[in-house]
């Protein structure tokens, strides 16, 4: 009876986790038909980003604001951000000489609905988004697209914005040392001049190993 009345408990979990991913549906992302993607560039169609640099005091994250505005305005227009900045065409390799690569290279790592914060976006066809960045190491870039996230049609691409020091550790990792490990610093020079990465000293068959904790 115990038996039976654990597997009838097991069996309701699994129906309950089952549920619940249904429930939730697919990724977000996953709903946008990037590869079906067309331009449809309009010269009234714009997309403002500022600011311009990002992390002047040495964020890792930080807010941008976005103005569009768009003469055909509709519900289903949404903003995308990208990064990198470039993924026009001229990016896209083309692996067959018989197929052509697509028009959009990359697809979005966000995006929002034009009329989120601007309900009155559809009347008006102007609108103001507040998104937050994290800093990948890459410039970005916002677009405005119509046609739903089904069949997007690219209406006009935002000027680019970029961390001001996009090479800076982020995300610092802790180890646990023990008494053959000492905290040190390893100093690491690039474009945007040296910085100091956390790091343990430890010590292994007599030689010295150092391990970063920040990437």
């Amino acid at each position: 009876m115990r038996g039976l009345n654990f597997i009838s408990f097991a069996l309701f979990l699994v129906l309950t986790t089952l549920q619940e991913a249904w429930s939730h549906g697919d990724q977000p992302l996953s709903k946008i038909g990037i590869h079906k993607a067309t331009v449809d560039l309009n010269h009234d169609a714009y997309v403002k980003a500022s600011p311009s640099v990002l992390g002047l005091k040495e964020q890792t994250t930080e807010w941008v604001t976005l103005e569009y505005s768009s003469p055909k305005p509709s519900a289903d227009d949404w903003i995308g951000v990208f990064s990198p900045a470039n993924f026009n065409s001229s990016t896209c390799p083309q692996e067959k000489p018989t197929v052509y690569p697509p028009l959009l290279c990359s697809a979005p790592i966000k995006y929002q609905f034009a009329n989120y914060s601007s309900p009155k976006y559809k009347d008006t066809g102007k609108g103001y988004l507040k998104l937050q960045l994290i800093n990948q190491r890459s410039d970005f870039s916002f677009a405005l697209f119509s046609g739903g996230l089904s069949n997007p049609k690219l209406v006009a691409v935002s000027n680019q914005v970029a961390f001001a020091n996009p090479n800076a550790p982020v995300y610092p990792r802790l180890a646990q040392g023990n008494n053959g490990m000492k905290l040190c610093n390893i100093g690491v020079f690039s474009e945007g001049g040296l910085f100091k990465l956390p790091c343990w000293n430890m010590y292994l068959l007599g030689k010295t190993m150092s391990v970063l904790l920040a990437s």
